[in-house]
């Protein structure tokens, strides 16, 4: 068991300090002082956090630490820590160790005793979310998905079947192509909403089923950052024995479906991994 005490200490602390997603005017009163009265501050992007520190007048020592430096980077700020000085952590937006690599700094400072402070700010998901018109409890955040078609259909899959709001980060030049693959998996008329632009004045929300969105950027080319949201399968689990699953599978095969199509085609109708199917059909056929 590890106790900690954030307040009254002395020595080195490290503060996980949010930043705005777009609108510079959400920085709040305490991140201003925070970032004025530490000893340094280490920036996701040293240009990018340069913008906010000259608008809000923090002129201090940035060190830049990201997920291409960030095992060399941390020992550094252990040591700087140790000798009794304060850091700030800051990402390029939104609130530190949410899709960036600042898990690695407060994992070093656990290790070493170091206390940690968090403060409350913006996430471009959470932004998102309460304004969807989904469900906000629960809700499962995937961060940025694998670029690979083939390692984001399991997570796909495992959206299709959740009962709870399922959201993630895709980017402008890849949003088509995910939405296409989204295709295979999903009933064509599941709902889910795409937020842009947040708190910056092109701020949007489309809602609409994937086949409606699909067809929609077919027409339009994304722009933006895009948070995507996928609302809960309403429908009721279908309890279904996995000798039945392939007893199905092999009947759409043998009237003449292929092997990966009657595959995909049972797995979607009984939201279950049509990779664990295929696995347990080939084991089945193999017996």
């Amino acid at each position: 068991m590890q106790r900690q005490s954030s307040f009254g200490t002395n020595g080195g602390k490290l503060y996980l300090v949010p930043t705005p997603i777009g609108n510079l005017a959400d920085i709040t009163l305490r991140a201003k002082t925070i970032l004025a009265q530490a000893d340094y501050i280490a920036a996701e992007d040293t240009r990018t956090s340069g913008i906010l520190l000259e608008k809000i007048g923090v002129h201090n020592k940035m060190i830049s630490f990201h997920k291409y430096n960030s095992q060399e980077r941390a020992p550094e700020l252990i040591k700087l820590l140790q000798s009794g000085k304060t850091i700030a952590e800051i990402s390029d937006a939104g609130m530190p160790v949410i899709s960036d690599p600042g898990y690695i700094l407060v994992q070093a400072c656990l290790k070493h005793d170091i206390p940690v402070v968090s403060l409350p700010g913006p996430s471009a998901f959470a932004t998102a979310l309460i304004a969807s018109g989904f469900d906000a409890q629960p809700f499962t955040y995937y961060g940025f998905l694998p670029r690979k078609e083939s390692e984001q259909l399991p997570f796909f899959e495992q959206m299709s079947a959740a009962s709870a709001t399922s959201i993630f980060y895709e980017a402008p030049h890849r949003l088509k192509k995910t939405l296409s693959r989204m295709k295979t998996v999903f009933k064509p008329d599941r709902q889910i909403v795409l937020a842009r632009e947040l708190t910056k004045i092109h701020e949007e929300y489309l809602r609409g089923t994937i086949s409606e969105l699909t067809a929609y950027f077919e027409e339009n080319e994304p722009r933006g950052e895009f948070v995507v949201l996928v609302s809960p399968n309403s429908e009721p689990v279908q309890s279904v024995s996995e000798s039945q699953l392939i007893a199905e599978t092999t009947e759409l095969v043998n009237q003449g479906v292929s092997k990966k199509d009657a595959i995909k085609r049972v797995a979607k109708t009984y939201g279950v991994s049509k990779n664990e199917l295929y696995d347990r059909y080939h084991q089945g056929h193999e017996s």
